[in-house]
């Protein structure tokens, strides 16, 4: 078997098992000052660097989701990944700025490697119920978060 068939192989059965994963949803609570109110989760996001002054931007720093160089996320990054749609999905309303971010060095372009990345995500999110429509998505290539989140002012 070459790599990509092991990759496919990889991806297909992490995408088997996170449909089988039971979802559970804490209550939300609300953040004052942000102007929509926005509800966050009372244990905070997972893996997640929030900050709220304008408006909410989420960050997930360097190896949080996914090794580096890694498409698909690790089982941690995968049970941030699900904290992070269930919150999503208590905003639809929200529409979001996502800059996806592929490392340099580990034997894949940098962009490719961010543009697969975003694929699997807005299949993730799309898989969760999460409103993506709207939303801004982009690519960048080196070091630092491996994804970003910022509300965008004209929300739904």
């Amino acid at each position: 078997m070459n790599r990509w068939q092991l990759v496919f192989a990889g991806m297909t059965t992490l995408v088997m098992l996170c449909g089988c994963a039971v979802r559970q949803e804490p209550p939300p609570v609300t953040i004052p000052g942000v102007a929509k109110r926005l509800t966050v989760l009372a244990t905070e996001l997972p893996c997640a660097e929030v900050s709220s002054i304008e408006s909410v931007m989420i960050r997930y720093p360097a190896e949080n989701l996914y090794r580096n160089g890694a498409i698909l996320p690790g089982e941690e990054g995968l049970r941030c990944l699900e904290a992070l749609a269930a919150w999503l999905k208590s905003v639809p309303q929200s529409r979001w700025q996502v800059v996806v971010n592929g490392e340099e060095g580990y034997g894949f372009d940098a962009l490719d490697l961010a543009a697969k990345r975003q694929e699997l995500l807005q299949r993730f999110f799309i898989r969760k119920g999460v409103a993506i429509r709207h939303w801004e998505w982009q690519t960048v290539a080196g070091q630092g978060e491996q994804m970003q989140l910022l509300q965008l002012k004209d929300s739904l």
